[in-house]
């Protein structure tokens, strides 16, 4: 394989499915838990996503992942996979040769001039943190951790731990309605839990927005918020995808108070099991740091979930198209 020539640069078909799997390294990307072979043809089918295959003499490369979210306004690094014989050092220079392309092909055409790029990276990944957020200008752009927290049993064994649970009255939720978006905006609610008023759903930011809410409800999600006037204090979102290793329900909270993070967490857990059977795997996401015990006690102690060992903790970065601009200008595509 010539390795002077640019890469060749396709957007992703669906006929591209069984070759990305091939170097996806599924069972091991998110712990196992990776949701891109479910994913990946809802991706291909949706205008705000982008999926970049990278090839070179005919071997793929590898993908790159792109969303544009907030009607256009942030550009989502989503994920990537590398080719297992393209690791190490090769990574850092081709991903150096293949980002620019990208950017000036596909994605700063989209992009307004006041669209923010944005990044959900693992801490302790620092070659992805060399390669993506040193070159693209996120280092000192941080704008919040996040822990995720997993939890997995048998439903008939969850449905058990239900009927016994024995708790003081927990804060009552509401699935969401339209009207209780006018007690999560203002900054009684916004302001105070969420970070710069974005909510992550699936580990992915949004702005907290009327046509956000509109998307998450018709892409089936099961929000949850408490019934608190005149402004809301939580608020969480849960759904369900199968992966390498079984079915995964994320659940994502966002609230300060401990017995409002364990009713959300006991609401959607009651909703998987009255949904799935068979073994699932639950997903907690807080961006509070001081709730990651309670998350702990009501999930191992209370539900009797047996905890796995692959929690994490992830940094949201923003910045802006700077720093791509200028390094796609200097690009000449010769393919």
């Amino acid at each position: 394989m010539d390795d002077t020539k640019l890469p060749t640069l396709t957007e992703a078909k669906h006929s591209d499915y069984d070759a990305v799997m091939e170097i996806a390294l599924t069972n091991t990307f998110r712990d196992g838990f990776d949701y891109l072979p479910a994913r990946f043809h809802q991706y291909v089918d949706d205008p705000d996503v982008f999926m970049v295959l990278v090839e070179r003499g005919g071997i793929l490369e590898g993908i790159n992942v792109y969303m544009f979210n907030d009607d256009g306004e942030a550009l989502l690094l989503k994920t990537g996979r590398q080719n297992p014989r393209f690791r190490g050092k090769e990574t850092s220079r081709r991903g150096r040769q293949s980002l620019p392309m990208i950017f000036k092909e596909f994605l700063l055409p989209r992009c307004k001039p006041t669209t923010l790029l944005q990044g959900v990276v693992e801490g302790h990944r620092m070659e992805l943190r060399k390669l993506i957020l040193e070159y693209m200008g996120f280092w000192g752009n941080e704008k919040c951790n996040l822990d995720v927290m997993y939890f997995q049993s048998e439903v008939s064994a969850i449905n058990g731990s239900l009927a016994s649970y024995n708790t003081t009255p927990l804060p009552p939720l509401t699935p969401y309605q339209p009207p209780d978006l006018q007690r999560l905006l203002p900054p009684a609610f916004s302001a105070a839990v969420l970070p710069e008023g974005r909510v992550l759903v699936d580990w992915d930011p949004y702005k907290l927005s009327e046509s956000n809410m509109k998307k998450f409800v018709q892409a089936g999600l099961y929000i949850l918020v408490d019934s608190t006037e005149p402004a809301a204090k939580s608020l969480s979102f849960g759904g369900s995808y199968m992966t390498p290793r079984g079915r995964l329900y994320h659940i994502d909270v966002h609230c300060k108070d401990e017995g409002l993070c364990k009713a959300h967490i006991l609401n959607h857990v009651k909703k998987a099991c009255s949904q799935y059977t068979g073994m699932i795997t639950f997903c907690v996401m807080v961006i509070d740091q001081g709730l990651k015990e309670t998350v702990m006690k009501c999930c191992v102690e209370n539900l009797t979930l047996s905890h796995l060992p692959h929690d994490h903790t992830f940094t949201l970065y923003e910045t802006d198209l700077t720093v791509m601009a200028k390094a796609a200008a200097k690009v000449k595509a010769k393919y």
